[in-house]
């Protein structure tokens, strides 16, 4: 009786265990972007939410390529939002994606300068 009440809580554990594992891949946002070197000059700026309100992001395509990303004004906190708006766009460019990662401890700002350059990227791909 105890061997088969033990077996039933192992299975029940592991069976909690996976039903409460958590994937980003459920809230993952789906884009439309062409390879990086084909993508259409200009700029092209987008809206992002922050964790303490919108900003635009702008993106310069040069030569088909991801020349600048730059942050306009924001009202994000300097020593959390503020690492993720200077570090993140310098680490797009050098990485010719959108697909970088977030800054820990400013993991809203991250998303939102992420998701606001995936989608500059999306108009620059038409």
């Amino acid at each position: 009786m105890k061997k088969r009440a033990f077996l039933f809580l192992i299975a029940g554990g592991l069976v909690f265990l996976t039903g409460c594992s958590t994937s980003n891949d459920k809230n993952a946002q789906s884009y439309e972007i062409g390879a990086a070197g084909t993508w259409t000059d200009g700029s092209y700026t987008e809206t992002a939410k922050g964790k303490k309100g919108n900003f635009d992001v702008t993106v310069v395509i040069q030569n088909g390529s991801i020349a600048s990303v730059t942050v306009g004004e924001n009202s994000e906190t300097p020593d959390l939002g503020g690492a993720a708006i200077a570090q993140l766009p310098d680490a797009i460019v050098e990485a010719q994606t959108y697909e970088v990662d977030a800054v820990s401890g400013a993991t809203v700002t991250s998303e939102g300068i992420r998701d606001a350059v995936a989608r500059c990227l999306e108009a620059a791909s038409r």
